[in-house]
């Protein structure tokens, strides 16, 4: 519902005629018809004596208002599809994915793999000695304990990296379907 209908029903509902509020807030009958016909809006003065006459808030008066345009807003952008736009999206990301985003998703891939072997270091050492298939010097575990250390540096760095990926994939997304339906 439009500002001029909240007007024109809060009106009728007071059961009192344009003639009848234009003489109370001194204005002409026909500016009363425009607000009603949305032709012109009421300045926010204006809209505080018609919520005391209306026995209403201002807030009562504008929120239909607002929920139509918010409405209305999503409504047109959701019908309008800018083909140039979806076109321009599909190619740009199919050239995009095959290309750059494969890199990028193996580079991740990669760096949790050595990421993870490197934590898991010791454990193979361990099972290693355990089973007796291996004999290891002591320059061997050395070495080791420092993959492992460094290990748990790139844990922080490979999990930053992939939160950085999935808000960036989810921008990137939101991006594209902003372009297209604007």
């Amino acid at each position: 519902m439009s500002l001029g209908n909240s007007l024109k029903h809060a009106r009728v509902a007071q059961n009192l005629t344009q003639e009848e509020v234009s003489k109370k807030l001194f204005v002409t009958r026909q500016t009363v018809s425009r607000w009603e016909q949305n032709k012109t809006m009421p300045n926010i003065y204006v809209l505080k004596d018609l919520s005391k006459l209306y026995d209403l808030s201002i807030d009562d008066l504008i929120s239909e208002t607002k929920a139509q345009i918010h409405e209305d807003e999503e409504e047109k952008s959701m019908n309008k599809v800018n083909w140039f736009a979806l076109f321009g999206v599909i190619a740009f990301n199919v050239l995009l994915l095959s290309s750059g985003g494969i890199i990028v998703v193996a580079l991740l891939g990669a760096l949790w793999v050595i990421t993870g072997a490197f934590i898991l270091s010791p454990v193979f050492l361990l099972i290693g000695l355990l089973s007796g298939t291996q004999v290891y010097p002591l320059v061997a575990t050395g070495v080791c304990a420092v993959i492992f250390i460094i290990g748990l540096f790139l844990f922080p760095l490979a999990k930053k990296a992939t939160q950085y990926l999935v808000n960036f994939s989810i921008g990137y997304v939101k991006y594209n379907f902003r372009t297209i339906y604007k």
